[in-house]
């Protein structure tokens, strides 16, 4: 039975039984501390201790339970438990690890040291020569694709079967088949190149059949797959929209690869949302653990966004520069100021943020970019309408000022809203369009775009109504 202990307390207990020599009773402490632990439990913990403490526990462990703790670690770690690990140990490990992760392993190391990367690869092939075959096929996909994802341990049968000779096949199956709720159907093409995928079923529907029933018969013939290289948000959108438990995926000939498990899509689903989540708040960076990410790297992540924003800021003060005369000339301009702006820069955060996730999810494209157009102009209207209504009564009633004075604030504040959704709104479509990342449109950014063309809106509305 596993044992419950949040992961502060157990990393405190690993840091205790590291201070212990091990003749005192370290090796005691240590045992009792990671007996009945979960990996992800252990990795968890091992994540709240030093570098080097982190490595003392690894280096504890034996092999299988090493293995899955690897599995489980921040990518910060992995790379310098694995640069500072025996290399004959790593390779070890990465053979009982699934190729799919095997392969991310490995190239999260070649980020930082092709060398080392190389040197565990060599180290792999002289123990398990196909393993180290698999992986190195797997990177030679490309990044963030099925390819890198895929697995090729999976139960393939015959449509010739029987299903009482399918349960025989699922008997003798490789005990690293990462899942058995889907089955796959192939054909061997004529020239032995590879499987034609033909059909799928659920092990479900397999014991539900009668045992002298064909697969063929009872297999379903029109199987969603990708190819390998399909995207990996696209690969995790298909398997959360038709509910798989695993999706396969065809070579470039057309030929079946691999599967992708739904395990490795919930995995890419946090790694794309924390992705986002970053692009969103004008971060470039990825799922690395906070308090793990070195200063430096914390700083790079920051700066390239920071100075862009720091450079469009510049036309805010370009546009105040430029009314001054008329600021000087009604000083009330300048009271209102941070409302408008900051009421505009919300409602463009809202609208970006909405469309950004909507086209994550696969509910809007490019083409529907008129609706969204729409959507967004009666939205603006009509929260622009009622947060007007209530500026109008405030100017007026609260701050004193005359009504044509209130009606210029209400007026900029209806404008800017509008204008802000639909810059929010669409933004997002046409960078897609042009083949960027649509998270790239951040709340910073549109907020900062917002905020200068929100001024020129405001201040031209008051020369108009006020006849300066």
């Amino acid at each position: 039975m596993a044992v419950l202990e949040t992961p502060v307390a157990l990393a405190d207990r690993l840091r205790s039984a590291l201070r212990i020599p091990p003749g005192d009773g370290g090796d005691l402490a240590m045992t009792a501390a990671l007996r009945g632990r979960h990996p992800a439990d252990i990795a968890e913990a091992m994540e709240d201790l030093a570098h080097p403490e982190a490595l003392a526990v690894f280096n504890w462990l034996d092999n299988i339970r090493a293995a899955e703790v690897l599995d489980e670690l921040d990518p910060g770690l992995v790379r310098y438990l694995l640069e500072n690990a025996p290399p004959g140990r790593i390779s070890d490990l990465l053979d009982r690890l699934p190729m799919d992760d095997a392969a991310e392993l490995v190239a999260e190391i070649a980020e930082e040291t092709p060398d080392r990367a190389e040197e565990i690869l060599a180290e792999l092939e002289t123990r398990a020569p196909e393993d180290a075959a698999d992986v190195r096929e797997l990177l030679s996909y490309g990044e963030k694709t099925a390819g890198r994802l895929m697995t090729d341990k999976f139960v393939r049968l015959s449509g010739e079967l029987t299903v009482e000779e399918a349960f025989g096949v699922i008997r003798g199956a490789d005990p690293e088949v990462e899942t058995l709720n889907d089955l796959y159907v192939v054909r061997s093409s004529p020239d032995s190149q590879g499987e034609t995928l033909v059909g799928v079923l659920t092990l479900r529907a397999l014991v539900l059949a009668r045992p002298n029933s064909r697969i063929a018969d009872i297999m379903s013939r029109d199987p969603v797959a990708v190819t390998v290289d399909t995207d990996q948000e696209e690969v995790a959108q298909l398997i959360g929209k038709y509910d798989f438990n695993a999706l396969p995926v065809l070579d470039r000939n057309g030929y079946l690869a691999g599967i992708v498990t739904v395990d490795d899509v919930v995995d890419i689903l946090v790694e794309e949302q924390t992705e986002d989540v970053l692009k969103l708040g004008a971060v470039q960076g990825d799922e690395t653990h906070y308090l793990s990410t070195q200063i430096r790297a914390t700083v790079k992540q920051r700066i390239g966004w920071l100075l862009m924003l720091f450079v469009a800021s510049m036309l805010t003060g370009g546009v105040s520069r430029y009314f001054e005369p008329l600021v000087a000339k009604v000083a009330a301009l300048a009271t209102f100021t941070p409302l408008l702006i900051g009421t505009g820069g919300n409602a463009g955060a809202q609208a970006v943020m909405t469309v950004t996730r909507a086209m994550a999810l696969g509910e809007v494209r490019f083409s529907d970019w008129v609706r969204v157009l729409w959507r967004e102009l009666r939205t603006g209207l009509l929260l622009g309408g009622l947060l007007s209504v209530v500026g109008f009564f405030v100017v007026l009633l609260l701050w004193r000022e005359p009504p044509r004075f209130a009606l210029v604030v209400s007026g900029s504040i209806i404008s800017v809203v509008v204008w802000a959704n639909l810059v929010g709104g669409l933004l997002p479509l046409f960078a897609r369009r042009l083949g960027a990342d649509p998270a790239v449109m951040s709340a910073p950014f549109i907020t900062t775009l917002v905020d200068a063309t929100g001024l020129l809106i405001y201040f031209t509305i008051a020369r108009a109504l006020l006849g300066i």
